[in-house]
């Protein structure tokens, strides 16, 4: 590539630019009339496409000049290619930073056409079955709510950011099989998908997790802001840090992301959590609202109908959770998990042990992204060929009802668990992140032990009987962790309904 093609790309920047400008000014125009709402979107419908279009074009660009930039023996960039390609790639990045403020004002604008309509149409973006049960009380109260109007849609994932994006098809299948309509996404092609979500036209969008790496492009925190962005958290954070720096005294990886920033309410679990998410002054701290924690109401619900997956025709066994983290080793992460330290004592214990029975409930991503496709089926097949152990990949609160002890290494359950009033054993690494104030009161109210002969015979203590010594910590950790019991749903939908009627932003 030579100069010339340099200056005929420069020339289609500024020509994109000025088309952008152009269409801006416009934009800007329309919204100075109120009585033009319907002409203002269907502007910046085209606004947006025609943006899309750019932003696509100018990807080419970019890979097609990177392609032709070639490296000398000694491995430096030919100096005149290099100068051309980083002018150019320096150029195209300052277009795409004004195409995205652009696209902003125009979903701004989108978001503004909903303001005050009832019923309240309500996406719930699903990726993943085990975190239902943080939304499935807010669905399920809407649904009998003549002022919201909820859908279901079931999207791809990649566990932890990894990997290619995929498990549609199973969280549809589970709402099938649940008898709960739902809208798929199941498309390779995620910006096919957002056209379809913005044209349902909804008031409110609630995503699963606040990272954007877990979720296709579309469905990201830029490409959402045309609606109002809500957020449950799938889970009670219990850890100061998530692998990041702290800058405080929790993590910004758990609090403080591009989506938490963007969001228009954020439902905390605790005034704990509030406060933990209002510590980083980045955010309106009136949209942190303190809620309560739909996940607990469910889970306290499913402890009136507990369901065993193990039975036995000649006796009745102790009924174990073995629940390990996906954190394994000491390389800069979580550092909670164990599971690839103690399995092959786990699983030679089981066989020791036919009046055990034992339920491996993993994280979704231990199995799901960091143990090897190998590792994967040598173990499955191992545990599921004992007659008193099984896996359980889905959703859980009937598992823990029927229960009689949990052994984990962390994190959430350490939590959730006690909501049940059942013994919880605790495997501390040692090797961990630090916990936050909530999760110091969970450690408390657990049976922490260190190694594997300390864990086998903690759990054969009460087995045996032995009374559970932590009550008054368990009191403490779920004084804290239930401020609205039975009511956080409630709650949740009284404050969207009033912020839509009051046009609050």
């Amino acid at each position: 590539m030579d100069a010339s093609i340099s200056l005929q790309l420069t020339d289609r920047l500024d020509s994109v630019a000025a088309k952008i400008d152009e269409m801006g000014m416009r934009l800007d125009a329309l919204m100075q009339n109120a009585e033009t709402h319907g002409e203002i979107q269907i502007e910046v419908v085209k606004l947006l496409q025609h943006m899309q279009h750019v932003q696509l074009e100018l990807d080419g660009k970019v890979t097609e000049l990177s392609n032709a930039v070639t490296t000398t023996a000694d491995g430096s960039f030919r100096s005149d290619l290099s100068k051309i390609g980083l002018a150019f790639i320096h150029d195209s990045r300052q277009k795409a930073l004004e195409i995205a403020s652009l696209k902003q004002s125009a979903n701004i604008a989108l978001r503004d056409q909903t303001r005050g309509i009832f019923p309240i149409r309500t996406v719930f973006l699903i990726q993943s079955i085990p975190m239902w049960d943080a939304l499935s009380d807010v669905y399920d109260a809407m649904v009998a709510d003549d002022r919201f109007d909820p859908i279901i849609i079931s999207i791809h994932v990649a566990t932890l950011g990894r990997g290619v994006f995929e498990g549609e098809d199973k969280v549809s299948s589970t709402f099938s099989e649940k008898g709960i309509p739902h809208l798929r996404f199941n498309m390779d092609d995620s910006y096919a998908a957002l056209d379809i979500l913005k044209a349902l036209k909804p008031a409110v969008i609630f995503r699963q997790q606040q990272w954007d790496m877990g979720v296709q492009p579309a469905f990201r925190t830029q490409e959402l802001t045309f609606s109002r962005l809500c957020y449950v958290p799938y889970a009670l954070s219990l850890a100061a840090s998530l692998g990041d720096p702290v800058v405080t005294d929790v993590s910004a990886f758990g609090f403080d992301q591009p989506f938490h920033r963007a969001a228009w309410r954020i439902f905390c679990e605790t005034p704990k959590i509030q406060e933990y998410f209002r510590s980083f002054e980045h955010s309106d701290p009136k949209k942190f609202i303190t809620s309560g924690f739909p996940k607990f109401d469910r889970l306290l619900d499913d402890n009136k109908a507990p369901s065993w997956p193990i039975s036995h025709k000649d006796r009745q066994n102790f009924k174990v959770v073995w629940a390990p983290h996906y954190s394994l080793g000491t390389g800069g992460g979580l550092g909670f998990g164990v599971f690839d330290r103690i399995w092959e004592s786990m699983l030679s214990w089981a066989k020791q042990s036919p009046d055990i029975d034992f339920v491996l409930k993993p994280h979704p991503a231990l199995f799901g992204s960091v143990l090897s496709p190998e590792a994967r089926t040598i173990i499955r097949n191992a545990w599921n060929d004992l007659p008193n152990c099984t896996f359980s990949e889905e959703q859980y609160g009937q598992l823990f009802a029927a229960s009689d002890l949990m052994i984990s290494d962390g994190l959430s359950f350490l939590a959730e668990y006690h909501l049940f009033n059942k013994p919880l054993v605790f495997f501390d690494s040692q090797n961990h992140v630090e916990f936050n104030g909530l999760g110091k009161l969970a450690e408390a109210a657990s049976r922490r032990v260190t190694t594997f002969d300390q864990l086998k015979h903690a759990v054969l203590e009460y087995k045996d009987g032995k009374v559970w010594e932590f009550e008054e910590e368990r009191k403490a950790l779920l004084d804290n962790i239930l401020p609205h019991r039975g009511k956080a749903s409630a709650v949740i939908l009284d404050t969207i309904a009033e912020g839509i009627r009051d046009g609050l932003n």
